[in-house]
């Protein structure tokens, strides 16, 4: 998954030993046994039978256990950042830590041991292979197109948490306890909430985040429309991201074609490697996700935002990312610094942004206690959500607010209209496209039914079309396909098919092959002059990960 030079090999064992001959030259000493008493040659033999059964029953296992595939990922190679030290995150950010030592230089030695069932591995056939090479390893382009190479090299997981409501699972029983009065919430969050996901804490990452790792991961793929060329292109966007990296973690906006931005845009490369399973304790780009992490932590003010003085469109987009990167990076590791400070950004946004004080809380905007849009509102109520499943303390007034805030911008439908409504505006009722997909995905993840919300869904898919990459980018906006595809997944059905079906084409034939580029989206269409080839490829990335980072909310 890496342009890194990671070694893949399956080991092998013949079940064989090769036992050393006694120094005499006799087989086993067997020669001096004709001059002991009966009983003691009696001994011997039966000590040499049971030996050799024990050996028969040693190849029987050895012989069967190599049914399945096991594979050592060894990152001593990687080539990510050059041998330069890290530059320390001040120690007022970082306490209590859980690390020996500070993130460096991911050239350190990692090897892990993986066994993948075989029959997860043959469960399907995928196609449409894309073909992006790493010339240093032919051998390994694509997690699928190697039939040797390893699926994911951040597996450690539950090979049956595919399932909605499973293990490490979502279903619509665990949203948080808010809703609307036709469709409240329920339980506690995703996975766990009421007992249908208890998802697995063994260093891989919280159960509660999706299947984004084991073979849970490689069914969503095939269960919800992924493909070969899909996760190769997963693949290819993350090594892009990890060799673009900056040495201190964070990745220049301005560098690759972009404006100011480097908070947001760290905070999205940083949730493209959540989302495909890599935390701060495993994964190939473990390293990577720890810099960015300690990154964040150390640009973080004593009031909690993640923000840097002179970023473009002011603090809300920056930091509400960013939140919502930390709070998911604190869900999925558990390392007490990351918690500590996802907890303190979480107290930010409820209590120094969000406009409104106590109960009479609204949503969020560019600086604090503005008047709210739904845009930068969309960002600050999915990092809320991914805290509260991550564990950390949420104001519930918030999301009071926040349902306030998208009742006040939702235009209704009317006894005539073909969709229901649920459509929203900006800042007051209205029907664009883009921050229709936004309410409805907001609405979702609260706790609104899917019937409830079908027609706001139709609406932005007819209106705003699906995903389509013209010849000149006109036509592409991966800020609208990025909450259009979250939601269309989320609301399944035909529209879902549809709507996936022009997000692979749209995606894996325009993501570039070969040069520096490999694995990157150019950044044309709207908006990507400011967040550049660094957030373009992260919400590249992102869109292809939608079958296995957030599971299905409703069954």
């Amino acid at each position: 998954m890496s342009e890194s030079e990671d070694e893949e090999e399956i080991l092998e064992d013949d079940g064989e030993e090769e036992l050393p001959p006694p120094g005499d030259g006799s087989i086993m000493g067997i020669n001096a046994l004709s001059y002991a008493p009966w009983w003691v040659i009696s001994v011997v033999f039966h000590g040499l039978a049971i030996l050799l059964v024990s050996l028969v029953t040693m190849t029987i296992g050895v012989q069967e256990s190599n049914d399945a595939m096991v594979v050592t990922t060894n990152l001593e190679k990687s080539p990510v950042v050059a041998q330069q030290e890290v530059p320390k995150v001040d120690s007022k950010h970082v306490l209590e830590s859980n690390h020996d030592t500070p993130p460096t230089d991911p050239t350190s030695e990692v090897a892990s041991d993986i066994v993948v069932p075989p029959d997860i591995l043959a469960k399907a056939e995928l196609g449409d292979h894309f073909e992006t090479i790493n010339p240093d390893r032919p051998d390994t382009h694509s997690a699928f197109g190697n039939p040797d190479a390893h699926m994911f090299h951040s597996v450690q997981g539950n090979d049956d948490a595919a399932g909605g409501g499973g293990t490490g699972g979502i279903s619509l029983e665990d949203t948080i306890g808010v809703g609307g009065a036709s469709s409240p919430g329920t339980g506690g969050g995703w996975g766990g909430g009421n007992g249908t996901g208890t998802g697995v804490d063994n260093g891989s990452g919280h159960g509660s985040f999706g299947a984004r790792n084991g073979g849970g991961r490689r069914l969503m793929v095939m269960r919800h429309g992924g493909s070969r060329a899909t996760e190769s292109g997963v693949d290819a966007a993350l090594r892009w991201l990890a060799k673009h990296q900056e040495v201190d973690g964070h990745w220049d906006c301005v560098k690759y074609g972009g404006k100011q931005a480097d908070v947001a845009v760290t905070g999205m490369s940083l949730l493209a490697f959540l989302g495909a399973g890599h935390t701060e304790k495993v994964g190939q780009y473990k390293d990577n996700v720890k810099r960015a992490v300690y990154w964040l932590i150390s640009i973080q003010s004593d009031d909690g935002k993640y923000y840097k003085q002179g970023e473009t469109h002011g603090i809300g987009y920056h930091h509400a990312i960013a939140a919502l990167a930390m709070a998911e990076a604190a869900g999925m590791g558990r390392v007490p610094e990351t918690v500590k400070s996802a907890q303190k950004g979480v107290d930010y946004s409820t209590e120094k942004h969000q406009q409104g004080e106590g109960s009479d809380k609204g949503a969020w905007r560019y600086g604090p206690k503005e008047n709210p849009d739904l845009s930068v509102s969309g960002w600050f109520i999915m990092s809320l959500k991914s805290a509260k499943v991550a564990g950390l303390h949420v104001n519930p007034a918030s999301f009071d607010g926040a349902i306030k805030f998208l009742d006040k911008v939702e235009e209704k439908g009317n006894a005539g209209d073909p969709y229901g409504g649920n459509r929203y505006g900006y800042m007051q009722p209205g029907h664009a496209t883009r921050t229709t997909a936004i309410g409805n995905l907001c609405r979702q993840f609260m706790g609104w039914k899917r019937e409830d919300l079908q027609g706001g869904v139709e609406f932005f898919v007819q209106q705003g079309g699906v995903p389509e990459w013209d010849g000149n980018g006109g036509k592409v906006d991966l800020y609208y396909w990025y909450y259009g595809t979250l939601c269309v997944f989320q609301q399944g059905g035909d529209i879902w098919k549809r709507w996936n079906e022009a997000l692979k084409k749209a995606l894996t034939d325009n993501q570039r092959k070969g040069g520096d580029e490999d694995g990157s989206w150019d950044p044309v269409g709207a908006y990507s002059e400011y967040w550049g080839r660094v957030g373009q490829t992260a919400l590249g990335c992102l869109c292809l990960e939608v079958y296995y980072r957030y599971l299905p909310l409703y069954k």
